[in-house]
């Protein structure tokens, strides 16, 4: 064994031209592989690192009769509820995300942060690193002002020190006792959360009142023996109860098609990116095999070129099985070099990739190579080596190697069968290639058409920035609305604004909340629900500074107050399926539950909230801060100057009103605009580069075949053209027969990528899985690449001298 190892690195030593190309070819292949496999293992295939993960769920509480038709949110009675009553459960707990303020006076900083009832680290099975966990007592206003730290944040403000325990850290301007510190697996919901804090309930939340005030995620742990279609079906008699129970929007919620989505946490943690993920998967799978096919075509070359060698030792007493055993060990070690180079190619791919993406993950742990990768990695690496061995085992025990030592077997038969071989493996490479290709190209039209989208709105030159106003000081509206006109006021002073405004909700940053209405003269159809649009608070500079067009009606004004009729704008959207033969100008809208009446005054464009591909808008409708002032405040600057001046100019005033505020989001709309889009372009651009990898593959493929061929047929060429065949015509000959091998190739590709495609209809926009003009521009792509790489060799064998190929043996 260690004698056919040293002999198969002398070899490969000496063929430093073919060994080179074997390892760099495995080695992107592998490292490709490796790379993708180890963000999908980290994201998708790991468990949650909690025990017994598989028991956990997640729940929502959907109404698709008014759009809200995923990842909707829960009540306070509903989790007061759910956890009584549904017997399913072990425990559950309702959570809620919301930043803190912390640091100094004048250089404040913004953390993420989670309210949770206690039961949520029990559910979790989690315990504290240092400290305790949250007590049941500690979920009640006045004893609520404890804190568990994250790991990270414990770090990064208090260096690790064990004797933070006891101690107190401002969050908004408010003193919260540290009383533990948690690990950062707690922060699987959310990656950016750095601390937690207890949910304690105020009375109006838990009365029945507050039913259906959907503002929270819910998750629990089932009993060991339950199932999701149990707790499903639970909920829902639960659901029908209350209705019969609390009758009040009976037929509003019944309408609106009212239910309860109870799903494993762990898939729909990673559901946003799952897909993608396993695209890329497949796609680097792909260029795998047409690596292994290409080296499976040098492997048996090479093995053709040392019949020979093979027919000496075998007429010497090597048996078949010796001879085989030395070209498999030669081809492990060349897949062996290949992986360990693979691996280092991932640790690069892995760390880059994952900086594009981590922070846009659930915080389940981190990307990195691990066990289970380099045992997956492994097993490709000896599955590859074996596979690309194949062939020339198959090769060696159909030849005769006596008749080989004896001169015997020359050219004729064996020549055509291992021509129709390497053909064979030239055409699976186009099949492959066309299908990847053909998925490239349906990403980069998508991408490009999503590109082409409007938005509704101008994002150019606009910076934008958040801050949020603490309850314990802005408890009141008045407190509240001077605030944010005194800070607009001073924002339209900061050098370079031209246009400044406000909003609570911003488009690419955060969704407006849905808010059922019903609107006077318009009654729903039988069995129909009432309209739920989204509500943005604004001020009168806000469409101005985002370049939202006032399509009808007029913008707020001065005289719009607190004491005046509550005004508001609704979209163009809304206006065409509510008005579609009427003005909505002097329309009343009356909230659901609540007091509130707005008298429409405007309609302004429609605009994309969250993705340049949704489809289902379900209207918006605006109102003024100064009739209900927000408490958190998205800040935007139209300007002439660039983001860093405005941001700081808006920093300064900031601080100069409430030194303890932060200011953080700080970014360009543009920039929204392209972090929503990174999925996306990830997916295309590592498709593409994979795609053009595998076109080059292909190409080599197809030029190797035919200057073999071309070589094989060397002393035929001689005859022909001795007999009058002009260099046109073996020309011609040659051409024909690679466009042959890829004409087949796309052909059988062409039909396979017809059902794979569909797979692929979530991650298009305004592209067909079949579109003509990608399947066209594709094939004939693929076939001018063939038709470059088969003009060398072509071009050698018309310049064949008859002479010389006759003499040639």
């Amino acid at each position: 064994m260690l004698h056919d190892i040293r002999f198969g690195l002398r070899l490969l030593w000496k063929e430093k031209a073919f060994a080179l190309a074997a390892l760099l070819t495995l080695a992107l292949c592998i490292g490709a592989n490796t790379t993708i496999f180890t963000v999908l293992n980290s994201i998708v295939l790991k468990e949650l690192p909690f025990p017994e993960s598989d028991r956990l769920v997640m729940m929502y509480n959907l109404y698709p009769g008014i759009g809200v038709s995923d990842r909707g949110a829960n009540s306070v009675p509903d989790y007061l509820d759910r956890r009584k009553l549904v017997e399913v459960f072990e425990d559950v707990s309702l959570v809620g995300f919301r930043g803190y303020d912390v640091g100094t006076e004048g250089s404040p900083r913004r953390i993420s942060g989670m309210y949770v009832t206690p039961s949520y680290l029990r559910i979790l099975k989690a315990t504290a690193i240092l400290g305790r966990v949250f007590t049941d007592d500690e979920a009640i206003p006045g004893k609520d002002r404890v804190v568990i730290l994250s790991e990270a944040l414990w770090g990064e403000m208090f260096a690790r020190d064990p004797g933070v325990i006891g101690r107190d850290i401002r969050l908004s301007g408010v003193p919260y006792s540290i009383v533990g510190v948690a690990p950062d697996t707690l922060r699987v919901m959310n990656p950016a959360t750095r601390l937690w804090v207890p949910f304690a309930f105020t009375p109006e939340q838990t009365s029945d009142d507050a039913r259906y005030s959907d503002s929270w995620g819910m998750i629990a742990r089932l009993k060991p023996d339950a199932t999701i279609m149990q707790a499903t079906r639970r909920i829902e008699t639960l659901n029908k109860q209350n209705l019969e129970q609390f009758p009040k929007h009976k037929g509003m919620l019944e309408n609106a098609r009212f239910q309860t989505k109870v799903a494993g946490m762990k898939s729909e943690l990673v559901r946003d990116i799952k897909d993608i993920l396993y695209l890329l998967q497949a796609a680097v799978f792909c260029v795998l095999l047409i690596g292994c096919v290409n080296l499976a075509n040098l492997m048996l070359v090479r093995a053709n070129s040392r019949l020979k060698e093979f027919g000496v030792r075998f007429v010497m007493g090597a048996g078949r099985w010796q001879l085989s055993r030395q070209i498999l060990i030669e081809s492990l070690t060349i897949s062996v070099l290949g992986g360990l180079l693979g691996i280092g190619i991932a640790l690069g791919g892995v760390q880059a990739l994952a900086s594009m993406v981590e922070g846009s993950l659930p915080g389940a742990g981190k990307i990195q190579i691990d066990g289970e990768v380099l045992a997956m990695t492994i097993m490709v690496t000896v599955l590859t080596g074996l596979g690309f061995s194949g062939l020339p085992l198959l090769s060696l025990f159909r030849r005769n190697l006596s008749e080989v030592f004896r001169g015997n077997e020359r050219g004729g038969t064996a020549g055509r069968q291992a021509l129709s071989l390497r053909a064979t493996l030239v055409v699976t490479q186009v099949s492959l290639t066309f299908i990847l290709l053909i998925g490239s190209g349906l990403l980069t039209l998508s991408f490009r058409r999503l590109l082409t989208v409007d938005p509704g709105f101008r994002a150019e030159n606009v910076a934008t920035a958040r801050f949020s106003l603490p309850q314990n000081l802005y408890k009141e509206d008045a407190q509240r609305r001077n605030f944010i006109s005194a800070l607009l006021e001073k924002a339209r002073s900061i050098p370079g604004v031209r246009y400044s405004g406000v909003t609570d909700y911003l488009p690419f940053a955060s969704g407006p909340k849905s808010i059922a209405i019903t609107i006077e003269g318009i009654t729903p159809p039988p069995g129909g629900a009432p309209p739920a649009p989204g509500f943005n608070t604004i001020d009168s500079g806000y469409l101005q500074t985002m370049g939202i067009p006032l399509l009808a009606g007029r913008n707020f004004s001065d005289s719009d107050g607190p004491d005046s009729v509550r005004v508001a704008l609704v979209d163009h959207f809304m206006a065409r399926k509510y008005w579609p033969n009427g003005d909505p100008i002097g329309a009343r809208l009356h909230e659901i539950d609540s007091k509130d009446i707005f008298t429409v005054i405007g309609v302004v464009g429609s605009v994309k909230t969250g993705d340049l591909a949704e489809q289902n808008p379900v209207g918006l409708v605006y109102c003024h801060y100064k009739q209900n002032a927000p408490r958190s405040v998205h800040a935007v600057l139209r300007g002439e100057t660039d983001q860093i001046s405005l941001t700081n100019g808006l920093r300064r005033e900031l601080a100069s009103l409430d030194p303890e505020i932060a200011l953080f989001d700080t970014k360009m709309m543009p920039e929204r605009l392209s972090e929503s889009l990174l999925n996306r372009r990830a997916a295309m651009v590592l498709c593409f580069v994979f795609a053009v990898v595998a076109l080059l593959l292909s190409a080599i493929a197809i030029y190797g075949v035919l200057a073999y061929s071309v070589a094989q047929r060397r002393r035929e060429i001689g005859i022909r053209m001795a007999l009058g065949a002009k260099a046109l015509d073996v020309l011609r000959i040659v051409l024909g027969q690679g466009l042959k091998v890829t004409g087949i190739g796309l052909a059988i590709g062409a039909a396979v990528a017809f059902f794979l495609t569909r797979a692929m209809m979530a991650l298009l926009y305004d592209v067909r899985p079949h579109d003509p003009l990608v399947f066209l521009a594709t094939g004939a792509l693929l076939a001018v690449v063939a038709l470059i790489a088969s003009i060398i060799p072509a071009s050698r064998a018309s310049r064949v001298a008859p002479s010389e190929a006759l003499r040639h043996e």
